[in-house]
């Protein structure tokens, strides 16, 4: 059996940490690997505490190294801060490795530059799942200062690098200006799809307690139309125009019960409660922890909105397909490789006007509701992406 460290790039779980969960679970279940992890020390715990659910207390890894270390940004001089600060960090995991003769290293995002590191100072067998892709607009992963250092550890023959889409591996060989000949493309798969029947709704309690205790009096979740967000609480989401789209649909249809449930985590959580309060929207928006419990948040929501401006997949996209939810999407991901405007509506984030409109059509159009919805999990269904990921990432582990 194989030893792979599998390198997180933080103790949180959210889109990218699902994906290496269910990567950890699939090596362990088979047989291929033992997992090692190695996680930066936060005062965070959402990926450890996964392994205290019921069904996850059987897969702890064998072991869990938590070192100081940062993940690299836009900024060059931050970025450059970063990897001096690693240093220490990767010293002792080299020595602590290499004592264990281990021999796979599995590192997730390409912000995360100690799992490359180390697997190229132990010259061992290295796969990266890059999750991010490169954006227009000011925001930038990485500077371009760091370019030709990104260039020398991607192209080291020990590698395999896994792209989330074809996309995604199309910019990024842009955005460096060469190939990545040891790369292959491996879509994610919700983690699981089922029905659930919309007469759920009402019989839900969990979540109609969470809102009545955020709203005043005896106000329950209507059992309309409601929308809803799940993901982290950052600027890239761009929650703001949600949030205001939201206010003049209120506005503009003030007759019809609605409500709007954000569950997520982030640096941008202040904020929203600001804004929601300066929009007046206390009585109808929402913030809820996140959980990896999802039903109760799915079971609560008509239509799913994504309007991010950037993603490189959108795996809780194909999460809300999975549960039968209307989706909105920002047309800036790769998603657009498996569905179009049969599935969903895909909205422009640079014009605010479209994230309203689909809103409101939506709202207002039943029959569009349950065909978009119907398609969308016709098309989840006959692409089997659960499948093709469990056997492209055993044979990834196994070759």
């Amino acid at each position: 059996m194989l030893k792979v460290v599998f390198v997180g790039h933080r103790d949180l779980y959210f889109g990218a940490e699902s994906v290496l969960f269910r990567v950890m679970m699939i090596v362990k279940n088979k047989g291929i690997a033992l997992p090692l992890l190695v996680l930066p020390i936060s005062a965070a715990a959402g990926f450890r505490s996964q392994f205290k659910d019921p069904p996850n207390k059987n897969h702890q890894p064998q072991d869990i190294k938590r070192v100081h270390f940062k993940l690299l940004n836009g900024s060059l001089i931050r970025s450059i801060v970063c990897l001096i600060y690693q240093l220490p960090a990767l010293v002792r995991l080299y020595i602590y490795y290499r004592k264990q003769q281990v021999d796979v290293i599995y590192t997730n995002t390409i912000v995360n530059t100690i799992g490359p590191l180390l697997a190229l100072m132990l010259n061992k067998r290295h796969i990266w799942h890059l999750h991010e892709q490169p954006t227009p607009g000011k925001f930038k992963w990485l500077p371009r200062g760091l370019f030709p250092f990104y260039r020398f550890l991607l192209r080291q023959p020990q590698n395999t690098i896994i792209f989330v889409s074809r996309q995604q591996q199309s910019l990024w060989q842009n955005e460096f200006g060469c190939t990545f000949p040891n790369s292959k493309v491996i879509y994610t798969p919700p983690e699981r799809i089922q029905t659930v029947p919309q007469d759920l709704i009402e019989q839900h309690d969990d979540l109609q307690e969470r809102a009545s205790a955020a709203a005043s009096g005896e106000q329950t979740i209507p059992s309309t139309i409601n929308y809803g967000f799940l993901g982290s609480f950052t600027a890239s989401k761009n929650l703001d125009s949600l949030l205001r789209c939201f206010a003049q649909l209120q506005s503009n249809y003030p007759d019809q019960k609605c409500q709007l449930f954000l569950m997520g985590e982030g640096e941008m959580e202040a904020n929203l409660k600001i804004q929601i309060k300066h929009l007046g929207l206390q009585n109808s928006v929402t913030l809820l922890p996140y959980s990896r419990q999802t039903n109760s948040f799915f079971t609560a929501i008509t239509i799913f909105v994504l309007p991010s401006w950037f993603e490189s997949w959108g795996l809780v996209a194909l999460e809300a397909i999975a549960q039968q939810k209307n989706l909105i999407l920002t047309q800036n991901t790769a998603l657009t490789e498996v569905l179009d405007q049969r599935d969903c509506r895909f909205i422009d984030p640079e014009q605010e006007v479209t994230l309203y409109a689909a809103m409101e059509r939506l709202l207002i159009d039943p029959v569009l509701r349950s065909k978009l919805a119907k398609h969308a999990f016709q098309t989840l269904q006959r692409l089997n992406l659960a499948a093709d990921f469990e056997l492209a990432i055993t044979t990834l582990f196994i070759k």
